[in-house]
Parts: C-alpha cells; structure tokens; sequence
C-alpha cells in the first residue's frame, strides 16, 4: 500500500530525529543565507552534487520537507527501494525519458505546497571524479518543471572545508550487477565530508522567464541558477 503524504512527512521525521544526532557528530555544517530559504509554498531546491552524502547534509538542517528526486538505478541498490518509498524520493530516467509517473509525482509535490530537491549536475559531477572542478554541465529539466507549474527555484551549494577522498566501497562488478550505469561503475573514488558550508541564495523568480517559449525559457532559467550558484560558491562570498 502506497505511503500518504502525512505518512511519508512523518516517516522523514522519525529518519531525521534518529539519523541526524548522529550525522552531526561526523559532519559540521554551517549555514549561510538561512533567511533565504521560502517557509512555505511550492518550491525547488537545487544544490552542487560532490558527493552522496549531499542529501543528508541539507535534510540534516533543512527546516521543510523535501520530495528529492534520484536517479532510477538507485533503486536497485539493496534497501534504497525502501527507502524511497517511504521518504516520498521520487525515481527518474536519467536519459532523458521521464515517465508520466514521475511527473505526476512532481506535480502532486507542488500541489501539495511542498519543496522539490534536485541536484541539476545529475551524477556528472561525481562520474568525471575531478572534485576541484567548477560545476557540471546542468541538465535543464528542473527549469522546466519551474516554468510549467510556476515555481520559483532556491539555489543552494555546499562548499567542503574539510573532506577526505577514498575508494568507492562498492566494487564495479558489484556495481554493474546491480544495474547501475557503465559510467557509475567506473568511478573510483568519493569524497566523505568533514566540514561544510552550506549556502543558500536568493530565489530565482520564474515570472522572469516566464514571457518567453518554454525551450528558451528553461535554458536560460538553468544558466540563471548555474551562475548564482557558481557565485556562491566563491571563497570571499563567506565570512570567515
């Protein structure tokens, strides 16, 4: 039987309550720009993806609830079928194919008045394995759902101070067994957070796009994003 709304909210509270005592002892966060962050109404949250440790870091602090979307394969990883279901994580083809079930999931997020959480990179950023590098190329789809259900977008990075780098614990020929991607088991190594920033920005307005054609409007509402982002992440944007 399929979780309710208020079920899935108070499964993500119980998680919370249990995990995040715990996730604090290993990662210290701090926060920047927490006024920005909208109390209520329907809204997308998009953030930098270094690491899978990405959507603890931000549920940990994040004072809402959050429907984040997660590539299909993920699924197939033992206990994360689970998991989604019962955190109201919505699955999505990283090709390109949304199913009209996952876009009715997305659409009931934003019925609902809640908060929709992406990370635009994809898992771009994790399969090129350079962790000094500027942001991935982003895929455009959130910009989409921003303009077609008239969402504002609230971007959000998380700037490492401490981190270490190690092996991939699965190995690739687990990996591949799984189902997961060619390009997902070929990466070698993953960054285990420390020390965090995590910074949010001021909201993206989709009226600002929403006057021009939608394949315009979503791409430029994407590089409008990427580029506050990118500011944000510069080292004097924080004061130390």
């Amino acid at each position: 039987m399929e979780n309710t709304v208020d079920q899935v909210k108070k499964n993500v509270e119980n998680i919370k309550k249990f995990v995040t005592p715990f996730f604090n002892l290993a990662v210290s966060t701090t926060i920047y720009g927490y006024h920005n962050i909208v109390p209520t109404g329907k809204l997308i949250l998009t953030c930098n993806h270094r690491s899978d440790m990405d959507p603890f870091v931000i549920g940990s602090v994040f004072p809402r609830f959050i429907s984040w979307i997660a590539a299909e394969y993920t699924t197939r990883i033992p206990l994360f079928k689970d998991l989604v279901e019962k955190t109201g994580t919505i699955p999505m083809a990283i090709d390109g194919n949304i199913s009209m079930a996952s876009i009715k999931k997305v659409q009931q997020v934003f019925k609902n008045g809640d908060v929709l959480g992406i990370f635009p990179e994809g898992h771009d950023y994790m399969v090129q394995n350079d962790f000094s590098a500027p942001l991935a190329k982003f895929h455009d789809g959130f910009a989409a759902f921003s303009l077609r259900n008239k969402v504002d977008i609230l971007p959000a990075v998380i700037i490492p101070e401490e981190e270490t780098i190690s092996d991939y614990p699965i190995p690739p020929l687990v990996r591949a067994f799984m189902g997961m991607p060619k390009e997902v088991c070929e990466i070698k190594k993953r960054v285990v957070y420390k020390k965090v920033n995590l910074v949010f920005g001021e909201v993206v307005k989709y009226q600002d796009y929403a006057h021009l054609p939608l394949a315009e409007g979503m791409i430029e509402a994407s590089k409008e994003t990427k580029r506050r982002m990118g500011e944000l992440q510069k080292v004097d944007f924080l004061k130390k």
